[in-house]
């Protein structure tokens, strides 16, 4: 018998020492360590008061809020400056879901690459959710995408900034607009770009750029005295009280009537309608109406005020009253205790409301309001 038992215990030190499996399964042991094809996305999350133009350096950050990566247990908690971070994300489709200090949005990225780091600005207001600029880097290659917010001259030569970074063109940059080919020229304050370059330190240097939306630039009219006239036909400047115009070669000209007048005709003293769009601190002159001798002796109410109207959808709605701003055709709109509302009390206006505006465009693309209508 105690042969029989000794065999047995032999049998099962052999089994065991054979790599023999016990009752108990051990679970997987869970890394923490990120995964070398893993992405990395981090940001700002902050109140769709900012402006479109420079919403990775301005706006509310918001705080008590939460960004997960829907489908996964990844989160962040946004810090007092509302930023955040979420590591080794899976490669593929990305949704955020936004939630906490009574906000609860999602919003959909474009796939992450493996190893790629990304970087998003992103506003909310209650359950919306907007990417105001996106930059993502992998293997030397880099990829921008947001609103142009400067250009020369407060920007130097070939030069613009987008997505609070400076993006550096030269001869070899490919511009495209659809399907047509396109220049540095073409740019415009508030059009929303995407770029494909290569980064070094601070520096972005552009491969090719396209751009998204061409029409970004908001109608600008203005009415008075031409003051300082310089430069040529084909480039040229002067002031309407305290607005700077510049044109070319593409501005047109009209007189009274069905006359047409040259640009000889630009004079100081001279009174002229300006029709155009504004730019980075100036407004681009589209067509000038230079007005007969009987009409420059008219006073004119609205001498070196520019004003523009915006009719549309009301969106991403923040603030108090009287000091409310939103977006109308993904302008900017703020208002002040001056601002006039016809059909509506300011208090009562809400996000999807069909509005009408107009006021006085600011040169980081948004709008003060002078008067606001509900349709």
């Amino acid at each position: 018998m105690r042969k029989w038992v000794g065999f047995l215990i032999c049998i099962a030190a052999l089994s065991s020492a054979c790599g023999g499996h016990s009752a108990t399964p051990t679970s997987p042991t869970s890394s923490t360590s990120a995964s070398p094809s893993a992405a990395t996305i981090s940001g700002t999350v902050q109140g769709a008061g900012a402006s479109a133009l420079s919403a990775a350096s301005a706006g509310t950050a918001l705080t008590g809020v939460t960004v997960t990566v829907v489908g996964t247990p990844i989160s962040s908690g946004v810090d007092a400056a509302g930023r955040f971070t979420l590591t080794n994300v899976p490669p593929g489709g990305v949704q955020l879901h936004i939630s906490g200090g009574g906000i609860d949005a999602t919003v959909s990225l474009t796939p992450v690459q493996a190893a790629q780091t990304v970087e998003v600005v992103v506003t909310v207001s209650g359950n919306t959710a907007n990417v105001e600029s996106e930059v993502r880097n992998a293997g030397g290659e880099s990829e921008l995408e947001g609103r142009v917010e400067s250009l020369p001259p407060t920007t130097a030569a070939l030069t613009f900034k987008a997505a609070a970074r400076i993006v550096t063109t030269d001869a070899s940059t490919q511009f495209v607009d659809g399907s047509q080919t396109r220049s540095f020229s073409d740019l415009q304050v508030g059009m929303r770009v995407h770029v494909k370059g290569r980064t070094s330190g601070s520096t972005f240097t552009a491969t090719s750029v396209e751009m998204q939306n061409s029409r970004t630039t908001i109608p600008v009219e203005v009415n008075g005295v031409i003051d300082t006239v310089t430069g040529t036909a084909s480039s040229f400047q002067f002031k309407v009280g305290s607005r700077v115009i510049r044109g070319d070669g593409t501005t047109s000209f009209s007189g009274d009537g069905t006359s047409s007048e040259a640009f000889a005709n630009l004079k100081d003293g001279v009174r002229v309608e300006v029709k155009g769009g504004q730019r980075d601190g100036f407004i681009f002159a589209t067509r000038i109406h230079i007005k007969d001798s009987g009409e420059n002796g008219k006073p004119d109410d609205n001498d070196g005020e520019d004003e523009v109207k915006l009719e549309g959808t009301l969106t991403n709605l923040t603030s108090a009253c009287p000091s409310i701003q939103f977006t109308v055709n993904s302008t900017p709109v703020i208002t002040t205790a001056s601002t006039k509302f016809d059909k509506v009390a300011c208090a009562a206006l809400k996000n999807n409301d069909k509005v009408e505006v107009k006021g006085t465009p600011q040169t980081d693309g948004s709008v003060n309001a002078k008067r606001v209508e509900r349709k």
